[in-house]
């Protein structure tokens, strides 16, 4: 029998030392359960030796029932390979970070679960291990899933070596469990959220959801992109394909938070497209692994794109579009017609 540490913390500020001090025992192999906002789950890093194995014994189940990957960023979706099929981004933008686990393929052609928790705790412990988790709820296999600390050591007292205490769970139900790797995914467990996802597995199955995504870069977010993308976005709005296309924007050198200049709002409205409400943004590497097809302004941000996320290439088109920032009115008119007149070449390359 193990001696179960019991860690307590606050959820709003929770001890850093005391979670370094977890997350080095999780690396060695140590188990550990945590609270998210469904039910408690026991597990660790994904590099650990036989950490499938390990839990498979405590839950007093068979390996043929895989356990899932928890993680703690959307970068963790790129380090499992997995592909972004358009199900899966959808699915994924709309109820994640929550109580939502997704079947996904990866790029092996392997099937794997994901889960991306909303707990602050359970995200601190993924995010400080710099891995994924394998987990699962903390639990013997039949067992009703814990709802709070007291209910784990009923069930796991002494064969698991920490147990962090972050209060009762949020929701207090399982995650609800969709298959997202088949064309028509399918819900496998019902939970948390299960009326949001039928409605959000309905507009998939009637073609009624984003297909497609396209982002636009350029350097501050301010003039170019978010100009190229009202007006993209509002041509596909009046073409039929509003609800199948999704538009972003983004820029490599821009600061959160601002709006498009006055000037490039002005120009907007002369062809009847709002823009007011756009704010500016800086590019992650996210942007570029989620899109299906970039747009970038100059060969300046084709450099960026590539350096940061080098599988891209073969999905950026260069618009060639000079920066109008400090100029006038005149000057913002022609980079707006040069830039419709670039995207409707691309427009048969834009729609299929």
């Amino acid at each position: 029998m193990k001696t179960t540490v019991l860690v307590k913390l606050d959820v709003r500020d929770p001890n850093l030392s005391k979670l370094r001090e977890v997350v080095r025992g999780a690396r060695d192999g140590k188990i550990v359960a945590f609270p998210t906002e469904t039910v408690y789950g026991i597990g660790g890093p994904m590099s650990v030796p036989k950490i499938s194995q390990t839990l498979a014994e405590i839950k007093k189940r068979t390996l043929d029932k895989p356990f899932s990957y928890h993680i703690g960023d959307w970068g963790m979706v790129d380090l499992l390979g997995v592909k972004r099929t358009p199900a899966f981004r959808f699915l994924s933008r709309s109820f994640w970070p929550g109580p939502v686990t997704l079947v996904a393929e990866t790029n092996r052609g392997d099937k794997i679960g994901l889960r991306y928790p909303r707990a602050r705790l359970a995200l601190a412990l993924i995010n400080a291990s710099g891995e994924p988790f394998v987990a699962t709820s903390a639990n013997i296999s039949g067992q009703p899933s814990p709802r709070s600390a007291e209910e784990v050591m009923k069930q796991l007292s002494g064969q698991i070596d920490y147990l962090i205490d972050g209060g009762p769970c949020d929701q207090g139900e399982d995650s609800t469990v969709v298959d997202a790797s088949v064309g028509k995914p399918e819900i496998l467990r019902r939970g948390a959220l299960v009326t949001e996802v039928e409605k959000a597995l309905e507009k998939i199955y009637r073609g009624k959801f984003p297909r497609k995504k396209i982002l636009i870069v350029c350097t501050g977010n301010s003039c170019r992109s978010p100009m190229a993308a009202g007006w993209l976005a509002s041509e596909l709005l009046r073409k039929g394909y509003g609800d199948q296309i999704e538009v972003a924007s983004c820029g490599i050198g821009a600061r959160t938070g601002y709006p498009a200049t006055p000037e490039a709002i002005l120009a907007m409205k002369n062809r009847e497209i709002d823009i007011q409400e756009h704010r500016s943004r800086s590019c992650t590497r996210d942007d570029m692994l989620d899109a299906d097809m970039i747009f970038a302004m100059s060969e300046e941000h084709y450099q960026f794109i590539t350096g940061m996320v080098p599988q891209a290439k073969e999905r950026i088109k260069v618009l060639n579009i000079p920066d109008p920032i400090g100029l006038g009115m005149m000057v913002y008119e022609k980079v707006i017609e040069a830039i419709e007149k670039k995207l409707r070449e691309n427009w048969n390359e834009i729609i299929n």
